[in-house]
C-alpha cells in the first residue's frame, strides 16, 4: 500500500531460514539472483537470518544490462562463510550493471573462510559499472582477506573499463576490520588508463583496522588501516577522476602501514 493512506509505518523484514541445511543453496549463485538485465528495486526492508552461516551473497547479479537499486534497506546479523573464494553479501560479477545504494545500514557481520565483503564489486566484462553509494553506514563489519591479500571488509571493487563508484551523502564507515589482508574498510583497483572515475564525498572512516598476515610475507598485508587504493597504469592528475578531498578519516589502523 505504498503511497496510499494505508502504508505501513516502518520496514517490512526478511528473515532467511537456512537452518544449518548447506542443500538450500547447492548450485545457486545467491538467495536473490539477478540475470538476463533484470531491473530489482528493493526499498524498506530490514533482511536478518537465523544462526547459520551463509556460503552464497544475499543478492547476486550475474549477467550484463542489469540494476540494483536499494533504498533503506538493513543488513543485519549477517553471517557469511564462502566455501571456494571470497564473496560479497552484495555480490556483482559482471559489467555493464549499475548499483545504487541509499539510506542503508550494514551492521554486525561476519565474514569468515575465505572471505569477501559487505558490497563486493567485480568487471569480469569489458563495460563499465557504475555505483553510487550514498548515506550508508557501514557499522562492525569483520572479514578476511581473499588468497592475494585484498580486504575491504565493507566495500571492494574492480575499478576498469571507466567504472565509476562514488561514495558520497554522509556514507560513514565505523570499526570495519579486515584480517590477513588490506583496506580494513575499503580496497578499490584502478585501471588508471581507463575513463574510471573514484570520489568519496562527505564521508567518514573511522575506528577501522587492517591486520597482517604473521604466517607469510607474500602477498603484503597489513596495509591501510581505512581504504587501500592500488592499480595499474598511469593517472593524469588533471582528469580529476580521483577525488577523496571529502573523506575524513579518524582512528583507524594498520599493522604495517596506512
Amino acid at each position: 500500500m505504498y503511497g496510499t493512506s494505508s502504508e505501513m509505518t516502518g520496514n517490512a523484514e526478511i528473515k532467511i531460514l537456512k537452518n544449518y541445511d548447506n542443500n538450500k543453496e547447492n548450485g545457486k549463485f545467491g538467495w536473490i539472483s539477478i540475470f538476463e538485465g533484470l531491473k530489482l528495486h528493493l526499498y524498506c526492508l530490514n533482511i536478518i537470518m537465523d544462526s547459520s552461516q551463509l556460503l552464497i551473497p544475499i543478492i547476486y547479479i550475474q549477467d550484463s544490462n542489469s540494476l540494483l537499486e536499494l533504498n533503506t534497506i538493513t543488513f543485519t546479523g549477517i553471517k557469511l562463510s564462502p566455501s571456494t573464494e571470497a564473496k560479497g553479501i552484495i555480490h556483482i560479477n559482471y559489467d555493464n550493471s549499475q548499483l545504487i545504494a541509499q539510506s542503508c545500514i550494514f551492521s554486525n557481520i561476519q565474514i569468515s573462510s575465505k572471505g569477501g565483503n559487505a558490497i563486493r564489486i567485480l568487471n569480469n566484462g569489458s563495460q563499465p559499472i557504475i555505483s553510487n553509494i550514498k548515506g550508508c553506514q557501514f557499522n562492525n563489519i569483520s572479514s578476511i582477506g581473499d588468497s592475494n591479500g585484498r580486504g575491504g571488509s565493507a566495500i571492494y571493487m574492480e575499478n576498469k573499463h571507466g567504472s565509476i563508484l562514488i561514495i558520497e551523502e554522509s556514507c560513514k564507515f565505523q570499526q570495519c576490520i579486515i584480517e590477513k589482508g588490506n583496506g580494513g574498510a575499503i580496497y578499490i583497483e584502478i585501471d588508471f588508463t581507463s575513463q574510471f572515475e573514484f570520489k568519496i564525498n562527505n564521508t567518514i572512516i573511522q575506528e577501522c583496522q587492517t591486520k597482517s598476515d604473521t604466517s607469510k610475507n607474500v602477498p603484503p598485508t597489513g596495509y591501510g588501516g581505512g581504504i587501500f587504493l592500488t592499480g595499474s597504469g598511469d593517472y593524469d592528475i588533471s582528469s580529476k577522476r580521483l577525488d577523496l578531498k571529502g573523506m575524513k578519516i579518524y582512528g583507524n589502523s594498520a599493522d604495517k602501514s596506512g
